[in-house]
């Protein structure tokens, strides 16, 4: 503060000496103008806005997990519905897993060329379309080109969504908040089965038309949120938008000597990344840094050869490849993630996700008792 600032609240203070209420009024205006008190603030705000981008980008998870399990206490309505073969049923259920399979594909490179923010808007745009199909459905192709539809949204939302999440996240937190979009995913399956249920005994007939297209409410308001959400800041820098990046940094972090260092720490990244370890671009080229900012020649201490071991930007996907199996290292984390995946898939996991209500209608239970034990799988709430 300066001394006149200083001057003029002490005559604030003086001149309501007398009145209690008024030199309250001083104090707080002294305090409100502290150091100590506006960097409380800002973390407070910093805090809120982290807040609501990490419960705006769940959402996506939430989406994934609920339209991946709403299908199972779906069908035996869906069946009833359009008299379904065993085929049709199976073609209804797995064709949303080969659209979002095709989708996650391309989703990598629409993620690289256009941004994680345009990406996660495509996809809360294609959840919204594909849940109004499906819940107007009049016919199975109909039922089955919105399942096509929904299954785009998945492929996008599941691989877009982690990596906004993780880059715009603080160092400190990035773990929980990917952790978090796993939990709802989770929770979303878990909100489809009680849906299914309470729908099947409302309405058992049309019942599956509001399960299927309530989808579309998350949807909106993931889109209308990330309208107001910011572009990842290392893809901003990957498109050499440096000062957008800090910009963005700023907004989400606690202090401008934080956001400078994290900015460096991605420009040092990025230009190992694309550049073949030619790291050139310094943030002084393009970006006003505070004068209190210092870095060095190496602030992540990454070694020389890192960079030819993972080759440079000119390198053709096959040999980029052929180089990272070629890496130790890189070898066995590979390994070990592709491994797990696999073993999760070929544990039968999706065979009773998706088809657990008409595994239960088959074992006796009628349509209510079989949408809600589909998700509530504990031994007390299975007695009949």
């Amino acid at each position: 503060m300066t001394k006149r600032e200083l001057l003029e609240i002490s005559e604030v203070q003086s001149h309501r000496g007398t009145n209690d209420e008024g030199s309250d009024d001083g104090q707080a205006l002294l305090s409100t103008n502290l150091p100590g008190h506006q960097a409380q603030s800002s973390t407070r705000t910093v805090k809120r806005r982290l807040q609501t981008l990490t419960a705006l980008a769940a959402i996506g998870g939430f989406l994934f997990g609920y339209d991946t399990g709403v299908i199972s206490g779906a069908m035996p309505a869906i069946t009833r519905t359009f008299d379904l073969t065993d085929t049709q049923q199976e073609v209804v259920v797995s064709s949303t897993v080969l659209s979002a399979f095709v989708s996650s594909l391309i989703g990598g490179w629409i993620n690289k060329k256009y941004g994680r923010r345009f990406t996660i808007l495509c996809a809360s745009s294609i959840f919204t379309v594909g849940a109004i199909q499906m819940g107007v459905a009049w016919s199975y192709a109909s039922l089955v080109l919105g399942r096509l539809t929904i299954g785009g949204g998945i492929g996008l939302a599941s691989l877009s969504t982690p990596i906004y999440l993780a880059e715009v996240a603080p160092p400190d937190m990035r773990g929980t908040l990917v952790t978090i979009n796993g939990l709802l995913i989770c929770f979303g399956q878990f909100s489809a089965g009680m849906v299914d249920g309470i729908l099947n005994g409302v309405t058992p007939s049309n019942g599956w038309r509001g399960m299927l297209g309530l989808a579309a409410i998350p949807s909106i308001v993931m889109f209308i949120g990330f309208r107001f959400m910011p572009e990842s800041p290392r893809w901003l820098v990957m498109q050499g938008r440096d000062e957008e990046a800090l910009g963005v940094l700023k907004t989400i972090r606690e202090s401008n000597r934080e956001a400078n260092d994290e900015l460096q720490e991605i420009i040092n990244v990025c230009s190992i990344m694309t550049e073949g370890g030619n790291n050139d671009h310094d943030v002084g080229d393009d970006v006003q840094l505070d004068d209190s900012f210092e870095y060095g020649e190496d602030t992540l201490g990454i070694q020389s050869e890192t960079p030819q071991q993972y080759g440079s930007k000119s390198s053709s996907f096959p040999s980029q490849v052929k180089t990272m199996l070629a890496h130790a290292p890189t070898r066995r984390a590979l390994k070990l993630g592709c491994g797990i995946m696999v073993l999760q898939q070929l544990s039968g996991i999706n065979t009773v996700m998706y088809y657990a209500a008409s595994i239960y209608k088959m074992s006796g239970f009628n349509a209510l008792q079989s949408g809600y034990r589909a998700s509530l799988p504990s031994p007390r709430l299975q007695e009949s």
